[in-house]
């Protein structure tokens, strides 16, 4: 029993090594890039990387000999082969790949290695860029919850205000049955905003595939825009055009390796022949190689030449497509900013004094609950609009960053 026990054990000591590590409940910014480092798509990424450096390994490593063992002895007739009992010969044969084909594949690995690390890099920017992403919509959702539940708050407090006129017989049922109404639809916007933090919720912990986690973020769109502001964004560092500009040395290597691959490797033989009954022997020493007359391996290097075409006016592409992005994003950020100042100065600093006009000429009968609620609902909707415009001026900024590779 005791022997089980211990068997047990260790058997389990691998699945307890692999369980991930606790996740914060509340998270910064900070928290989020960190906790998604250990992202699956991340350790796929990261494999591929050493499957890189292990194929390096195996361009850097020389040929194997090839060894041969025979006996031959008299079946019938006259010995014109050789007048003895039987013959021996061992014989050891050694490619000598004289023509660089060694050095071209191992270059060729060494971009490759490069083009594998770029990809990673790519790869923790761009699932660094998606969490991110995640966290200020999470923020954002966040704030319109609290938004929400200031309202419905608010709306509350108008409903006790007209219940208490309509007992004093200054409000009409009417007014209290739209108070009623009113409060169920904030009670239903606080619903469908609690469900929107669910939502931003789980899709942060998707990326780091933990299925029960529920992050609540603990910076705010204010935070987070003076955190990720970002004045001048350029495409020097841009992870996508690394990955590309090491795809085309690695195909202009491949290049190379298919020309230095047309040329035959040939092989050093030595060898050893001896008989028995009498004994005698011999040595000897040859050179085999093919001859390429009949497939002169054009094709293979025709191919390297046309993928390396294809990968170089995909980079084309690629820092065209990156230019025209980055640009459009700088002109989104500065018209999302004017847009914002300018709605604060003229609309959403207004909404608290009206909403006060509004309700003191409630109370003084001389403004009705409909003019009330309509302050109440706009300076709602001027909230959420606010959160909106700064959840977008934030996106923008993260895109920003993402294509600067500063993420």
């Amino acid at each position: 029993m005791r022997r089980l026990s211990l068997a047990l054990f260790f058997a389990a000591g691998p699945v307890y090594a692999q369980q991930p590590a606790p996740v914060p409940a509340v998270v910064t910014l900070e928290d989020v890039l960190r906790i998604v480092e250990r992202s699956p798509r991340v350790a796929v990424s990261r494999l591929e990387a050493d499957m890189a450096r292990a194929e390096r390994a195996q361009a850097g490593a020389l040929l194997n000999p090839t060894l041969s063992l025979s006996r031959a002895t008299p079946s019938a007739g006259a010995r014109t082969d050789f007048d003895a009992n039987s013959q021996q010969q061992a014989m050891i044969e050694l490619p000598v790949p004289v023509f660089g084909q060694r050095g071209a594949r191992m270059q060729a690995a060494d971009l490759q290695i490069g083009r594998a690390e770029s990809q990673l890099l790519l790869t923790r920017i761009e699932t660094r860029r998606l969490a991110a992403l995640a966290y200020v919509r999470l923020a954002g959702a966040n704030e319109q919850l609290a938004a929400r539940r200031t309202a419905l708050a608010n709306v509350e407090r108008l409903r006790g205000l007209v219940e208490g006129r309509q007992q004093g017989g200054l409000a009409s049922r009417y007014d209290l049955a739209r108070a009623d109404a009113e409060l169920a639809l904030a009670h239903l916007g606080a619903q469908r905003a609690l469900t929107d933090v669910g939502e931003q919720s789980a899709a942060l912990a998707g990326l780091v595939d933990a299925p029960g986690w529920r992050p609540q973020p603990a910076n705010n769109l204010v935070e987070l825009r003076a955190q990720l502001a970002l004045e001048d964004a350029t495409l020097a560092i841009n992870p996508a055009l690394q990955v590309a500009r090491s795809e085309t040395a690695a195909a202009q290597a491949r290049i190379e390796v298919a020309r230095r691959e047309r040329y035959p490797v040939p092989a050093l033989q030595l060898g050893r022949s001896w008989t028995s009954g009498p004994y005698g022997a011999s040595n000897f020493v040859g050179l085999v190689s093919e001859i390429p007359i009949l497939d002169t391996r054009r094709a293979l290097e025709d191919r390297a030449v046309a993928e390396h075409g294809a990968v170089r006016e995909r980079e084309r592409v690629l820092g065209a497509s990156l230019a025209a992005e980055l640009d459009k994003q700088r002109e989104a950020l500065a018209v999302r900013r004017q847009a914002l100042e300018r709605f604060e100065r003229e609309v959403f600093q207004r909404q608290d004094a009206f909403l006060e006009m509004a309700e003191s000429a409630y109370r003084l009968g001389r403004g009705t609950l409909f003019e009330l609620l309509d302050a109440r609902r706009t300076q709602l909707e001027a909230t959420i609009a606010r959160i909106e415009l700064m959840t977008s001026i934030v996106e923008t900024e993260l895109e920003l960053r993402a294509l600067a590779g500063t993420l």
